[in-house]
């Protein structure tokens, strides 16, 4: 029996020492191990700051609901993490981009383009940047300009987004140092937050970027906007992830909208063309007057190129000068051959397309300085007496007594002259081309191709033409121009024949064997 005892003694002690030390040992680990991952995970993923955070905005916004307004904080922020839009927003962006899409003319998408984009991004301001491919800058159209500005590639914010293709995003533009800040300071505006997104091309080039400003709270509205006494910027808000989501889906949608207006502003600039081509054609076969014809040349000119001056010079060799007819007026205008632009075209011969006169040193600004007219581009055609209207001319000297020898020599122009300015008969000066929705552009390749067209045809009529320039400026006092707008002596007999003539002011039709009539009678 005290052996049993004795074997079962060691057995009794071991079990009740592992029910009193080993088992708690153990858990004792285990939790230490757990608290030591927890404080970590803590750590790494800052909850307390995280909490602390959304504890005080809880505080900040002070909710009748704390629990519903941290389950909306919470699906905002789930949304912004997620790359799809909530139902609504994607509504919102639908409606836009077709309102976007239903328009053609370039000037009207633009403005859709920030209207919309304003409403969506519930900003206070909007700026459109669109590459103009013939200038090789950016044109800038915003909520706030009137008429938009050229901004070179690569200047400011918007320039880094359209060369790198990229999204920007600034809470604060103050403190980034690619912000100009030039604009604020002149203004006194405040721009606080900003985002700037590339519009691409189907080939992923960068033809644009739409850029917001100053993203306003939920409760903003316009009359609180106009009793502020602070600058808006000083309310503003960061802009959100669905802005930026928002903003590159719409960024697709007007890209595809700027191609298509730029289409449309090609068919209707084609179709200008070919119909004032067409219309110079029919208007040439009218038997017109030296400064009748001059008008009508003129006129057409500027529709088959629309600029807002144009002007048609024939060339005066005996007194070494350049003459027009004014369109407003009717009066005679005469410069030296070799003054301005259209003397530089004269004297060289050579087609002159200037984009920005300003800065090209043939240009004088003094007229620009006394009338308060701005001139931007330039582009001057030579016309020139070629085997064509020398044809023409001994044609019609067959048919006219009114070319004397002398001149029918002098427009054959005996072979042997090499110098091409010698057969300059004409220059067409057109100043600031105009597209058909009003914006000023430069001249492009194409304009100075048509316009070379058109001095080919009219140059014919003008060689026969300018062998009758003398015959105007050797008698100021009569000029067809003034007599066919109703500008002379009505008391006359002649006088009221000639005011028989006017159809319209700006379509002169005086024949050329009226005008001889009339030197008949005067003589």
């Amino acid at each position: 029996g005290g052996h049993s005892a004795a074997a079962t003694s060691p057995r009794t002690a071991r079990s009740s020492g592992g029910a009193s030390g080993g088992p708690p040992a153990a858990m004792s680990v285990q939790v230490e191990a757990e608290r030591q991952a927890l404080d970590k995970y803590l750590k790494e993923n800052q909850v307390e700051a995280t909490v602390q955070e959304v504890i005080q905005k809880l505080l900040a916004a002070k909710p009748d609901n704390p629990r519903e307004w941290l389950l909306g904080k919470l699906e905002e922020e789930l949304s912004n993490d997620s790359n799809d839009l909530s139902e609504t927003d994607l509504h919102r962006l639908f409606a836009s981009t077709r309102k976007i899409a239903s328009e053609m003319v370039p000037q009207d998408a633009i403005n859709s383009v920030i209207r919309e984009t304003i409403f969506l991004l519930h900003c206070d301001r909007v700026s459109l940047f669109v590459l103009d491919k013939k200038m090789n800058m950016l044109r800038l159209y915003a909520s706030n300009l009137v008429t938009p500005i050229m901004v070179n590639p690569g200047q400011g914010i918007a320039g880094s987004v359209f060369n790198k293709a990229e999204t920007v995003t600034i809470p604060d533009c103050y403190k980034d140092s690619r912000f100009d800040k030039s604009f604020d300071q002149t203004t006194g505006y405040v721009s606080k937050s900003l985002i700037a997104v590339p519009i691409l091309d189907f080939e992923g080039t960068p033809v644009g970027v739409i850029q917001a400003i100053n993203k306003l709270p939920a409760d903003f509205t316009e009359e609180m906007k106009g009793q502020a006494a602070a600058p808006v910027g000083n309310s503003s808000l960061p802009f959100a992830g669905d802005d930026e989501k928002i903003l590159l889906h719409l960024s697709q949608h007007v890209g595809i909208a700027m191609r298509n207006a730029q289409v449309y502003r090609e068919a209707i600039s084609a179709s200008e063309r070919a119909t004032g081509l067409l219309n110079t054609i029919q208007s040439l076969s009218q038997d017109l007057g030296t400064q009748s014809m001059l008008l009508t040349i003129t006129m057409h000119a500027n529709k088959i190129v629309s600029s807002e001056r144009a002007t048609v010079f024939l060339v005066d060799e005996p007194n070494q000068q350049l003459w027009s007819v004014s369109t407003d007026t009717g009066q005679e205008i005469r410069i030296p051959k070799t003054a301005g632009i259209a003397g530089h075209c004269c004297t060289a011969g050579q087609v002159i397309n200037i984009p920005d006169a300003y800065a090209d040193s043939r240009f004088s600004q003094e007229v620009d300085k006394m009338t308060g007219f701005t001139t931007q581009s330039i582009l001057a055609i030579p016309i020139l007496e070629d085997d064509v209207a020398r044809a023409a001319i001994r044609e019609e000297s067959q048919k006219r007594k009114s070319l004397s020898a002398g001149d029918l020599r002098e427009a054959m122009n005996a072979p042997g002259d090499e110098n091409e300015s010698d057969k300059v008969i004409g220059v067409i000066q057109m100043i600031n081309k105009v597209s058909f929705d009003g914006q000023l552009e430069i001249f492009s390749e194409e304009d100075v191709e048509v316009m070379e067209l058109f001095a080919k045809t009219v140059g014919p009529k003008l060689a026969l033409s300018s062998m009758l320039a003398r015959r105007h400026s050797e008698n100021p006092e009569k000029k067809e121009a003034d007599m066919a707008l109703g500008k002379s002596d009505m008391g006359s007999g002649s006088a009221h024949k000639r005011a028989s003539n006017v159809a319209t002011p700006a379509m002169v039709t005086m024949t050329e064997e009226e005008e001889e009539e009339e030197e008949e009678e005067d003589s």
